[in-house]
């Protein structure tokens, strides 16, 4: 029987990698043709196939790459091109490290690192990334090393996560030592620290989860004011009780903001308006003692950003001044218009034209040249252990790159820093961020096929859009979504979480709507934003999405506002 011909009911043995590996030609290999393979090295694959952890085999001495689909996942936007590669071709930048690897696991030995810190190359850009790394020797028929078996785990999430729970609770703590003199107080500032910092980790999948619970509760409870429109014991209660889940929601998304976990979403942005949204965050996290200067143009230029990425960056920037400054003294954060012509851009990163230059500057100690030549490097920090992550520069650099800009510190010895930050500016139509004045909730008679695997929201939504008017079919997962779907079923709107369980995924559903003719129109929910929707960390125009939690009178104006749209 030809080898991986039946899957004998093995989800691996007939997935996509199973596939490639029996299409791919191996004769041009020092494998061999595919029917010639050795009986140890079949065995290995079957073996590495079968298993959901991603695994990479690379056989003989030049390392041929053979690898599962949860590997492929990893490898990203070289999948396929690995498969059959030798492995120093495959990932030429870290070459001499698979080099070592080979080396060692073919003489015998074995290998592990955990957290082990590589830069590749993704998206076309260096990233540096953190991994879990186990290699194996694997014997060939004559019993000796023949190949190496590697297991790969992405750790990159959780080292930063791990950064920013330190940093949060260095800032915590720093708050208490300058707000708080009293023994008792401290404690328990202490005991809202720990509490913050267990909520830090909050970031990913839990959040999702975390914004899953709000919204049953906030559907709960806007249904159950609904129901008791003239007790206003009841009225007085819920209100109170849905101010608690707006301010959990909003802690949630300010953590995942500062955890870099959602895409960026850029909007034409004028700087004329930064301090009012960080200014009392800014006067909070950097205590009293400082004094914020803020100086920027009334005609400054509007720039294409992330605010909420933006915002973090000058918070990043304004604690690593007030540490300067030993928590005295004066913080200028100023803005200006500036034309860059070629001889400005000599040795720069940066292509000549308008920009909006941002700068912090301050009083304090400075840097030496050496300091100064590292200071975006990742977890460098002059700040004793425990007291400094190094990775605050580090993500304002990163944010200011992927935003088309340009960073540049100037420190000397006893004389301050300036951090300035070099946008290119925008001639796009700013928008403003008008709060949405209290409308109406406009219903329809529309039918709605709401998917979604938390049986508590479900239930809450199915219950605001038919008292709206709507025919609603639900869905527990995309799976049974798309059997209805397959049916014949014809809905005017597909209402779908972005993550569930299942073969069906959230965006297999959109890509059926828009098959469609005409178009069925998709909105997509969230606990928050997944790299499952976007491209390259950005999310497109045409993906409609509520954020949960969300009221029944938001779910309603965004159904009746997607179904107009088509």
């Amino acid at each position: 029987m030809q080898f991986l011909s039946n899957p004998h009911g093995c989800e691996g043995w007939a997935g996509e990698m199973a596939q490639r590996i029996r299409a791919f030609d191996w004769s041009t290999t020092d494998l061999g043709p595919l029917d010639q393979w050795s009986t140890s090295l079949s065995c290995t694959v079957q073996m590495m196939l079968a298993s959901p952890v991603p695994m990479v085999m690379l056989w003989g001495r030049q390392g041929y790459m053979i690898y599962n689909d949860s590997y492929s996942v990893f490898a990203g936007g070289r999948h396929p091109y690995l498969l059959g590669t030798q492995v120093e071709l495959g990932w030429p930048e870290v070459a001499d490290f698979n080099r070592h690897v080979v080396d060692t696991c073919l003489a015998g030995g074995t290998l592990s690192f955990n957290n082990k810190d590589l830069v590749l190359l993704r998206n076309g850009q260096p990233e540096t990334v953190w991994l879990d790394l186990y290699y194996s020797p694997v014997a060939g028929d004559n019993q000796q090393p023949a190949g190496v078996l590697a297991i790969v785990v992405e750790t990159t999430e959780l080292v930063k996560s791990e950064g920013l729970r330190q940093e949060l609770t260095h800032n915590l703590e720093q708050r208490v030592a300058a707000e708080v003199q009293a023994r008792s107080a401290a404690e328990d500032q202490l005991r809202q620290s720990q509490k913050l910092e267990a909520i830090g980790g909050l970031t990913g999948g839990v959040a999702h989860d975390f914004n899953n619970l709000l919204q049953v509760i906030s559907g709960n409870l806007h249904l159950l004011a609904r129901h008791e429109p003239d007790n206003a014991q009841v009225q007085r209660r819920v209100s109170a009780a849905i101010a608690a889940v707006e301010r959990g929601a909003k802690l949630s998304a300010q953590l995942l903001a500062f955890a870099r976990r959602q895409p960026l979403s850029p909007a034409v942005y004028n700087p004329q308006r930064i301090y009012a949204g960080l200014g009392e965050l800014l006067q909070r996290a950097l205590g009293e003692t400082i004094h914020i200067d803020v100086q920027l143009p009334q005609d400054s230029w509007s720039i294409n950003v992330d605010r909420n990425q933006l915002e973090n960056a000058l918070l990043n920037l304004a604690i690593n001044a007030r540490d300067a400054m030993k928590g005295e003294g004066v913080i200028r954060i100023s803005g200006e218009n500036i034309i860059l012509n070629p001889d400005d851009c000599v040795g720069k990163s940066v292509s000549p034209g308008e920009y909006v230059r941002l700068t912090v500057t301050d009083t304090g100690v400075g840097m030496p040249p050496a300091i100064r030549a590292k200071v975006f490097e990742p977890f460098f920090t002059t700040k004793r252990d425990g007291h400094g992550t190094g990775l605050g520069l580090s993500m304002v650099f990163g944010f200011v790159r992927q935003s088309g800009g340009h960073v540049e510190v100037c420190s000397e010895v006893g004389q301050g820093t300036v951090v300035q930050l070099y946008f290119p500016r925008s001639l796009g139509e700013e928008c403003l961020e008008v709060p949405a004045e209290p409308v109406a909730a406009v219903g329809g008679q529309e039918t709605i096929l709401v998917v979604e695997d938390n049986e508590g929201v479900r239930m809450t939504v199915v219950e605001v859009l038919e008292q709206s008017g709507y025919t609603v079919l639900v869905a527990e997962d995309g799976d049974q979504a798309m059997s209805k779907l397959q049916t014949g079923l014809q809905p005017a709107l597909i209402f779908t979480d972005v993550v569930m369980p299942g073969r069906i995924k959230s965006t297999d559903l959109a890509d059926w709507a828009r098959a469609q003719l005409p178009p069925v129109a998709v909105l997509f929910t969230s606990g928050h934003t997944r790299d499952i929707l976007s491209s390259n960390h950005l999310l497109s125009s045409d993906i409609h999405l509520l954020s949960k939690p969300y009221s029944p009178e938001a779910l309603t104006q965004r159904v009746r506002s997607v179904l107009s749209a088509h």
